[in-house]
């Protein structure tokens, strides 16, 4: 009895770690998998730079998007929260100049500037930007300031932050929309 109870609770543990390293395997692919969609994304054909800014733009536009960088659950608890930029040309025909995407932290002080030139976004096309989870850099008062331009009357861009985080079986995730402001 005590040797069938022995060798149940070895099998099972050889079991246990079977499970486990498949699920690493099976991870770890998935990661693999993320960072090479990340590497390729990276390459862009619809977003790249441009060696000055537009002269003449028929519209200027400047968008001020709120984010959060965390969330409070109490008065001393928070969440920590990923942030990701989505801009989108929904113009058919025309691709929108991305002069500056700026992040400003809690205090309105810059933190980081995320493009050093102007960019063109093509038509139809989008791109985001990542706030990683651990950067808490910007506070729960954190935004972006994206300035765009165009040479014709076009659509106005949609420009939206995801902020997500899971911690467990407890999802958090929300939208904040980018408002016009100048």
């Amino acid at each position: 009895m005590k040797n069938s109870l022995c060798i149940l609770k070895i099998t099972i543990l050889i079991l246990v770690v079977f499970f486990y390293s498949g699920c690493d395997e099976d991870y770890q692919k998935q990661q693999d998998s993320y960072k090479y969609e990340i590497k390729k994304r990276n390459q862009l054909e619809h977003f790249y730079k441009v060696d000055k800014k537009l002269v003449n733009p028929f519209e200027n536009k400047t968008f001020y998007v709120p984010v959060y960088s965390h969330i409070y659950i109490s008065e001393e608890n928070y969440v920590k929260m990923a942030i990701t930029l989505s801009i989108r040309n929904t113009d058919l025909l025309q691709d929108l100049y991305i002069e500056s995407i700026d992040y400003y932290n809690t205090e309105g002080k810059l933190v980081k500037t995320y493009i050093t030139q102007p960019h063109i976004l093509k038509a139809m096309s989008s791109v985001d930007f990542v706030v990683d989870l651990d950067d808490m850099s910007g506070g729960n008062g954190a935004k972006f300031l994206v300035k765009v331009a165009s040479k014709n009357q076009t659509l106005s861009p949609v420009i939206q932050a995801i902020m997500i985080h899971s911690v467990g079986n407890n999802n958090f995730s929300f939208v904040t929309d980018g408002y016009l402001i100048k």
